[in-house]
């Protein structure tokens, strides 16, 4: 939706294809977006293909934007019907499981991906086409990103945080496995006695609540970490962090440590998949070994030993991504992709 509004500011006529009465639906009409209703049921659901074959046939779209494997394959064989149909761009985010040739290479022009980690992914199948895969790195609005950080935060992580004076660590993930909660607890509990007044703040809630809280218990770190729960605007907390942690064990890119870096919050981050691409070692950040507890420890007690030189570092982070993650450049690498002009006149954008 961020896309499809920059594409308006632009001069274009976005149009976002979607389930009706879904919540997607909802936002979307909510920002004054236009909808196109079709239900998507399956990857070859016939009437979506009627109906965005009718649609592209009327209104001659220049672009169509893609993201499932349902979108994908249903607009690409709708628009394959046509004799001047649009660019066909899919956005790819992850990949599970080896990867098949038949959409990169046949249904499907190019495929935008967040990181060239995932890049080099995809291309474990020699088959598939280098050519047709393109890093384009996502938009962050910085501005509403500075708003959201002026917020005040809940009462009760504002409570907790106000009643101590150490350093405070925040990780902001979804609570599952990879995203490396027990690795950072494991060297909280390591530095506790030279660190005694470190303090943790988990923001995001997911199935390993249970197993998160009983580690904390184990550790005896209860007076040390706070499980948040949701924190919305995330930004609020990452603004008032010590250090921004992402410890994941594999990211295919990762947002959180890009908008710590975005508000010059120092940023320690896991070496693995495409997070080195956002956060250069000793440069902008410190990066540290997924899933090994001597090393994050390590990491933790060099940042807290120097938390000067880590806001330096946040300073030259800070500038670096607001450069390369800006909405700005994500639209021009779309538009370019798509042998599209930055300011047209009379074309029509589809997403």
């Amino acid at each position: 939706m961020q896309q499809m509004a920059k594409l308006g500011e632009a001069g274009y006529r976005p149009v976002l294809a979607c389930r009706p009465g879904t919540a997607v639906a909802d936002v979307a009409r909510d920002k004054g977006l236009a909808i196109l209703p079709l239900r998507f049921r399956n990857s070859a659901h016939l009437p979506t293909i009627v109906g965005l074959w009718r649609w592209m046939r009327e209104h001659r779209p220049r672009l169509a934007v893609c993201h499932s494997g349902h979108d994908s394959n249903n607009v690409a064989l709708a628009a394959r019907m046509l004799r001047d149909r649009p660019f066909l761009l899919r956005s790819r985010t992850y990949q599970a499981g080896y990867p098949s040739t038949l959409t990169y290479n046949h249904l499907i022009d190019a495929t935008m991906l967040p990181s060239e980690c995932l890049r080099q992914t995809l291309l474990a199948n020699t088959a598939i086409r280098a050519e047709r895969l393109h890093v384009v790195y996502p938009g962050i609005d910085f501005e509403r990103l500075d708003q959201a950080a002026g917020q005040s935060l809940p009462p009760r992580i504002a409570d907790w945080l106000s009643g101590g004076t150490g350093p405070v660590l925040a990780h902001a993930a979804m609570l599952r496995g990879e995203k490396g909660h027990l690795t950072l607890l494991g060297a909280l509990a390591e530095l506790k006695d030279a660190w005694p007044g470190l303090r943790y703040v988990i923001a995001g809630d997911g199935g390993e609540r249970a197993r998160i809280e009983a580690e904390v218990s184990r550790l005896g770190l209860q007076d040390r970490v706070l499980l948040a729960g949701i924190v919305n605007p995330v930004a609020a907390l990452l603004a008032r962090a010590d250090i921004v942690v992402m410890p994941s064990t594999y990211e295919p890119l990762g947002m959180s440590q890009i908008e710590a870096l975005g508000l010059g919050i120092p940023v320690i981050a896991s070496d693995t998949g495409g997070i080195p691409e956002t956060v250069s070692d000793g440069v902008t950040g410190l990066l540290a070994a997924p899933g090994s507890v001597s090393d994050w420890a390590r990491a933790l007690a060099e940042a807290l030993a120097d938390l000067p030189r880590m806001r330096a570092m946040a300073e030259v982070g800070r500038e670096d991504v607001r450069q390369r993650f800006s909405v700005e450049r994500n639209l021009e690498s779309i538009l370019q992709l798509a042998g599209l002009p930055r300011w047209p006149r009379r074309l029509q954008g589809f997403e």
